[in-house]
Protein backbone atom coordinates (compact mmCIF):
# COMPACT_ATOMS: atom_id res chain seq x y z
CA UNK A 1 0.00 0.00 0.00
CA UNK A 2 1.64 3.12 -0.95
CA UNK A 3 0.94 5.88 1.33
CA UNK A 4 0.66 9.56 -0.33
CA UNK A 5 1.31 12.34 2.05
CA UNK A 6 0.37 16.05 0.67
CA UNK A 7 2.88 18.80 2.37
CA UNK A 8 1.03 22.57 1.97
CA UNK A 9 2.81 25.30 2.83
CA UNK A 10 3.91 28.21 1.27
CA UNK A 11 7.62 28.33 3.26
CA UNK A 12 10.17 26.26 0.51
CA UNK A 13 12.00 25.41 3.62
CA UNK A 14 9.70 23.70 5.50
CA UNK A 15 8.40 21.95 2.42
CA UNK A 16 11.85 20.87 1.58
CA UNK A 17 12.65 19.53 5.18
CA UNK A 18 9.51 18.16 6.01
CA UNK A 19 9.69 15.99 2.29
CA UNK A 20 13.17 14.96 3.33
CA UNK A 21 11.85 13.36 6.61
CA UNK A 22 9.73 11.70 4.47
CA UNK A 23 11.49 10.72 1.99
CA UNK A 24 14.66 9.53 4.09
CA UNK A 25 13.08 8.47 7.25
CA UNK A 26 9.88 7.05 5.88
CA UNK A 27 10.81 5.14 2.33
CA UNK A 28 8.24 3.88 0.04
CA UNK A 29 5.74 6.79 0.92
CA UNK A 30 4.74 9.81 -2.36
CA UNK A 31 5.89 13.10 -0.99
CA UNK A 32 2.99 15.71 -2.74
CA UNK A 33 3.75 19.33 -2.12
CA UNK A 34 1.81 22.60 -2.93
CA UNK A 35 2.57 25.65 -1.51
CA UNK A 36 -0.71 27.68 -1.87
CA UNK A 37 -4.25 26.85 -0.36
CA UNK A 38 -5.48 26.37 -4.07
CA UNK A 39 -2.83 24.48 -5.30
CA UNK A 40 -3.29 22.18 -2.32
CA UNK A 41 -6.79 21.73 -2.95
CA UNK A 42 -6.18 20.70 -6.48
CA UNK A 43 -4.08 18.26 -5.45
CA UNK A 44 -6.23 16.68 -2.89
CA UNK A 45 -8.90 16.44 -5.70
CA UNK A 46 -6.22 15.17 -8.23
CA UNK A 47 -3.88 12.35 -6.18
CA UNK A 48 -6.34 11.86 -3.31
CA UNK A 49 -3.68 11.65 -0.29
CA UNK A 50 -4.19 9.83 2.58
CA UNK A 51 -2.14 12.06 4.47
CA UNK A 52 -2.25 16.37 4.47
CA UNK A 53 -0.02 18.28 6.69
CA UNK A 54 -1.07 21.66 6.52
CA UNK A 55 -0.37 25.41 7.61
CA UNK A 56 -2.46 27.79 8.56
CA UNK A 57 -1.08 30.35 7.36
CA UNK A 58 -0.60 30.49 3.30
CA UNK A 59 -1.62 33.73 2.02
CA UNK A 60 -4.75 35.11 0.68
CA UNK A 61 -6.16 31.79 1.29
CA UNK A 62 -5.37 29.88 5.05
CA UNK A 63 -4.81 26.02 5.54
CA UNK A 64 -8.31 26.17 7.40
CA UNK A 65 -10.28 27.51 3.99
CA UNK A 66 -8.57 24.95 1.90
CA UNK A 67 -9.94 22.28 4.95
CA UNK A 68 -13.54 24.25 4.40
CA UNK A 69 -13.13 24.45 0.51
CA UNK A 70 -11.81 20.58 0.58
CA UNK A 71 -15.18 19.89 3.25
CA UNK A 72 -17.78 22.10 0.61
CA UNK A 73 -16.04 19.72 -2.75
CA UNK A 74 -16.35 16.58 -0.61
CA UNK A 75 -19.89 16.70 0.04
CA UNK A 76 -20.89 17.90 -3.25
CA UNK A 77 -19.40 14.97 -4.60
CA UNK A 78 -20.96 12.75 -1.96
CA UNK A 79 -17.78 10.20 -1.35
CA UNK A 80 -16.46 9.00 1.70
CA UNK A 81 -12.95 10.01 1.03
CA UNK A 82 -11.16 11.94 3.92
CA UNK A 83 -7.67 12.12 4.12
CA UNK A 84 -6.25 12.36 7.90
CA UNK A 85 -5.75 16.20 8.73
CA UNK A 86 -2.32 17.77 10.66
CA UNK A 87 -2.52 21.41 10.81
CA UNK A 88 0.95 23.22 11.52
CA UNK A 89 1.59 26.69 12.54
CA UNK A 90 3.77 28.85 14.18
CA UNK A 91 0.95 31.25 15.58
CA UNK A 92 -0.78 31.20 18.50
CA UNK A 93 -4.36 31.74 16.59
CA UNK A 94 -7.45 30.64 19.03
CA UNK A 95 -9.43 31.04 15.65
CA UNK A 96 -7.30 28.56 13.80
CA UNK A 97 -7.40 25.82 16.56
CA UNK A 98 -11.04 26.98 17.47
CA UNK A 99 -11.76 25.86 14.03
CA UNK A 100 -9.18 23.12 13.67
CA UNK A 101 -11.58 21.32 16.28
CA UNK A 102 -14.82 22.12 14.50
CA UNK A 103 -13.32 20.32 11.32
CA UNK A 104 -11.95 17.45 13.44
CA UNK A 105 -8.32 17.44 12.23
CA UNK A 106 -6.31 14.93 13.49
CA UNK A 107 -3.31 16.67 15.08
CA UNK A 108 -2.66 20.14 15.55
CA UNK A 109 1.19 21.43 15.76
CA UNK A 110 2.87 24.34 17.09
CA UNK A 111 6.09 25.30 14.68
CA UNK A 112 8.90 24.59 15.44
CA UNK A 113 8.37 21.08 16.19
CA UNK A 114 11.65 18.19 15.89
CA UNK A 115 11.00 15.70 13.56
CA UNK A 116 9.42 13.23 16.05
CA UNK A 117 6.87 15.18 16.79
CA UNK A 118 5.36 15.06 13.04
CA UNK A 119 6.76 11.38 12.28
CA UNK A 120 4.47 10.49 15.33
CA UNK A 121 1.44 12.43 13.74
CA UNK A 122 2.02 10.68 10.52
CA UNK A 123 2.21 7.19 11.89
CA UNK A 124 -0.62 8.02 14.09
CA UNK A 125 -2.75 8.78 10.63
CA UNK A 126 -1.34 5.51 8.94
CA UNK A 127 -2.68 3.45 11.89
CA UNK A 128 -5.85 4.97 11.84
CA UNK A 129 -6.21 4.68 7.11
CA UNK A 130 -5.05 1.19 8.10
CA UNK A 131 -7.67 0.60 10.92
CA UNK A 132 -10.19 1.90 8.73
CA UNK A 133 -8.99 -0.57 6.38
CA UNK A 134 -9.23 -3.45 8.67
CA UNK A 135 -12.41 -2.63 9.49
CA UNK A 136 -14.01 -2.61 5.70
CA UNK A 137 -12.22 -5.54 4.90
CA UNK A 138 -13.60 -7.10 8.27
CA UNK A 139 -16.78 -5.76 6.89
CA UNK A 140 -16.53 -7.44 3.47
CA UNK A 141 -15.46 -10.95 5.05
CA UNK A 142 -18.93 -11.00 7.27
CA UNK A 143 -20.39 -10.03 3.51
CA UNK A 144 -19.00 -13.00 1.51
CA UNK A 145 -19.71 -15.34 4.42
CA UNK A 146 -22.93 -14.71 4.58
CA UNK A 147 -23.50 -15.05 0.77
CA UNK A 148 -21.56 -19.03 1.14
CA UNK A 149 -24.20 -19.39 4.09
CA UNK A 150 -27.30 -18.64 1.69
CA UNK A 151 -25.65 -20.11 -1.52
CA UNK A 152 -25.00 -23.67 0.55
CA UNK A 153 -28.88 -23.32 2.59
CA UNK A 154 -30.23 -22.94 -1.36
CA UNK A 155 -28.01 -25.54 -2.11
CA UNK A 156 -29.31 -27.92 0.55
CA UNK A 157 -32.44 -27.35 -0.59
CA UNK A 158 -32.08 -28.32 -3.79
CA UNK A 159 -30.70 -31.72 -2.50
CA UNK A 160 -33.53 -32.39 -0.46
CA UNK A 161 -35.95 -31.80 -3.40
CA UNK A 162 -33.94 -34.25 -5.87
Amino acid sequence: MLIKILIVDDDLEVLNSLGKIFTTLMKGYLVLNATSANAGLSMLKEQRPDIVIVDVRLGPASGMDLISDYYQWINQQGTGYKPIFIVITAYDDAEAKRKAEEFKVDAFLMKPFNKEVILHAVIDGICKILHQELNILDGMRNHYKMILEKINAMDKKLKDTD
